[in-house]
């Protein structure tokens, strides 16, 4: 049997408060009174209800709409458009060690064609093969020189074997001299001589198209050479070999 501790009147079983002073029991108790009874879910009612209700979606579509819409990829090309653009590879060279500052066609000429007319000196065309490898300008002197030191070389092979194949059929003979201090020489055919002059003009030919590939290299100019600059043959090897990226 519990008692108020206020009034000292017998308290009915599990009773939370005094029915007659009206005193709490114990701390426990009062706890639990002063909290709210929500028999039937009021209060859970009422905070669902507290909530925004959103039956269409319009908060999910009002979120959707605030991001940016882009429908024909416009961010996606401008992200795009906005990376540098790097036709020569220069970019890449830098990635791998070795940067390269930008040059422009221009600066390419005035670079390289103090160097570049040595294209057209025989075997000097290695000279600026190697020294300027990587110049565009030089590249297209370098395979208009290679053409023509390749050509003149087969000329002078063919010529050489010609001329032996026309001595041994038109053969010359030895003068020999009437004193002993005269030696005596060879002296070729009258054919043999017509042969040689009319093949000797290829030369005359190889010597002016030198000197206009010269011209061209050493004022900036990218002419081809009259026509060795259209054989594609040794430019091709070039590309494959030396200039092989």
């Amino acid at each position: 049997m519990a008692l108020c501790n206020n009034c000292g009147q017998q308290l009915p079983d599990n009773a939370n408060a005094c029915p007659y002073c009206g005193t709490f029991v114990n701390g426990k108790n009062v706890q639990q009174t002063a909290q709210s009874v929500d028999p039937q879910g009021y209060q859970q009612n009422y905070q669902q209800a507290a909530q925004p209700v959103d039956p269409q979606g319009y908060q999910q579509n009002y979120q959707q709409a605030a991001q940016p819409v882009d429908p024909q990829g416009y961010q996606q090309n401008y992200q795009q458009a906005a990376q540098p653009v790097d036709p020569q590879g220069y970019q890449q060279n830098y990635q791998q060690g070795y940067a390269q500052p930008y040059v422009t066609p221009d600066m390419d000429v005035q670079q390289s064609k103090g160097i570049a007319w040595l294209s057209y000196m025989g075997l000097l065309f290695l000279i600026p093969m190697f020294v300027r490898k990587d110049s565009d300008y030089t590249r297209f002197h370098v395979k208009q020189g290679a053409t023509l030191f390749a050509v003149e070389l087969a000329y002078g092979v063919t010529y050489g074997i010609l001329m032996a194949i026309i001595n041994a059929i038109f053969p010359g003979h030895y003068t020999y001299a009437y004193s002993y201090y005269l030696p005596s020489y060879y002296v070729h055919s009258d054919v043999y001589n017509v042969f040689s002059l009319l093949l000797g003009l290829g030369y005359i030919f190889f010597l002016v198209v030198a000197i206009i590939g010269i011209v061209n290299a050493a004022t900036g100019k990218r002419n081809e050479l009259p026509l060795i600059g259209k054989i594609p043959w040794i430019a091709t090897l070039l590309d494959k070999t030396v200039y092989k990226q």
